[in-house]
């Protein structure tokens, strides 16, 4: 049942399986091309990626305007997700793949051009590309090239993950702070999930070492003391396709951020290191990317006990004596129909085999009569119920009134056995008798004002 719910969740609901189709499509094609034309791996993404974010956002209002606050918590999860999955990617290409931290990674400027050319690694010919290296050889100390056991220089990947945005603080403050007012945000709804509250706990120790490393990078550029900067030069190997060479270390006035601020408090090299004089802390790059599982661990525990009770609020509206989970089951059981504006959803004498609430737009009661004008009763909007009077009446069996959809109009459909077990309250799925009365008082009135608007039509 679960998987059900999840299935349903996160599948495309509102969009048309049509344009996912296009969209797959054109993302596959436009990153074939980025891969064909040697371009860096974070371009490649962004050009995957790129087809589907307007219907990943329109998706995500419908689910937001559906499902409420498990929608919300929903995005969050995978936004942490994401964060996460960056953090481990950039920890892989450090670890496995001897990559370099250099974030942003060096570009091919006239500079690192120039170093080229004197170090023999470059034809004088080839003019700066400002394009970014993708392999960077790694330094030692000394700032020049890391032998392997081969006795070839070490030669890895820019440790920047895919986007390459990973260590750009700004980038990363903005994003922590997301999380952190986005699960707060979470919490209203969800107040007695202790998962949320161990992730929410973890963002704000998170958030404090970006706002602490942010501050050193913008408000505390003075120099203090003297050191020594990287030198790096570079030269193409294929295509749009650059490696940086270390060439040594200049000496440099270096502000606190350069260096040592940018580990922040509790990475090698950090605050905490420097005040107590204990070595042995992990590098930024783990230590942040322990903090990210710390958080989106819990932020996936949260989400997936919040999951299994998912349900629509429209139906929460209309079937409000219903507990969490029956409405749960019962938004399994739901589908989604569209209808334009001026279509008519049924007409007065047509079969009663379903009954709808509506969740976007509005629809137009309308009495029809013999040889008189239509009569328009009532105008429906989001989280109203209508069709239930044919269903209620097992000897009518047809449809008392014509619905229109008086806007572009989106319902959910509710069949006849599913509404049948809604109002059989004793051997029925969710046997509540609650909501048969509503349901019974509602109809009631309903035929009640079809009567005597019929009599006013007449008279």
């Amino acid at each position: 049942m679960f998987i059900k719910k999840m299935g349903r969740f996160l599948s495309f609901e509102s969009v048309d399986l049509k344009m996912v189709l296009i969209t797959a499509l054109i993302s596959y094609l436009l990153q074939i091309n980025a891969i064909i034309s040697g371009e860096p791996l974070y371009l490649i993404a962004f050009y995957t990626l790129i087809p589907w974010i307007p219907l990943l956002a329109l998706e995500g209002v419908w689910k937001i305007q559906n499902y409420a606050a498990v929608a919300f918590l929903g995005l969050f999860t995978i936004l942490q997700l994401g964060h996460f999955a960056e953090h481990f990617i950039q920890v892989l290409q450090i670890d496995l793949w001897d990559g370099t931290v250099a974030c942003p990674p060096p570009l091919d400027n006239f500079e690192n051009v120039s170093r080229a050319i004197s170090n023999g690694l470059r034809d004088s010919q080839l003019d700066p590309t400002m394009y970014s290296v993708e392999q960077i050889i790694k330094p030692g100390p000394d700032g020049l090239s890391i032998l392997g056991l081969d006795g070839e220089p070490l030669i890895g990947p820019a440790a920047c993950a895919v986007f390459g945005q990973l260590d750009l603080e700004v980038v990363h403050l903005v994003w922590e702070l997301i999380g952190l007012f986005g699960t707060a945000g979470c919490l209203y709804f969800f107040s007695r999930n202790i998962f949320l509250w161990i992730a929410f706990a973890c963002l704000c120790w998170h958030a404090l070492e970006h706002l602490t490393i942010t501050y050193f990078y913008y408000f505390d550029q003075e120099a203090i003391w003297s050191g020594y900067r990287q030198l790096w030069a570079t030269y193409p190997v294929s295509g749009n396709s650059f490696v940086a060479h270390p060439v040594g270390k200049e000496p440099a006035m270096l502000n606190f951020y350069e260096a040592g601020g940018k580990f922040g408090l509790m990475a090698k090299f950090g605050m905490f290191e420097q005040l107590t004089g204990f070595s042995g802390m992990p590098g930024r790059a783990q230590l942040h990317m322990g903090y990210n599982l710390a958080i989106t661990v819990p932020t996936v525990l949260g989400f997936i006990k919040e999951a299994t009770v998912i349900r629509n609020k429209y139906l929460e509206q209309s079937f409000s004596k219903l507990s969490t989970q029956e409405l749960s089951n019962l938004s399994l059981k739901v589908k989604n129909v569209k209808y334009k504006k001026g279509e008519r959803v049924f007409s007065q004498g047509d079969l009663s085999d379903r009954c709808f609430v509506i969740t976007k737009g509005k629809a137009d009661v309308i009495l029809e009569q013999e040889n008189s004008p239509e009569l328009y009763l009532a105008t429906l909007s989001a989280g109203q119920i209508f069709g239930e009077i044919g269903l209620l009446d097992d000897k009518a069996k047809l449809r008392s009134a014509t619905i229109a959809a008086k806007t572009a109009l989106e319902c959910l459909e509710i069949d006849k056995k599913t509404f049948a077990d809604l109002m059989d309250s004793e051997t029925g799925e969710f046997r509540s008798d609650d909501t048969k009365k509503e349901l019974l008082k509602l109809a009631n009135i309903r035929l009640e004002d079809i009567d005597r608007q019929g009599h006013l039509g007449d008279s």
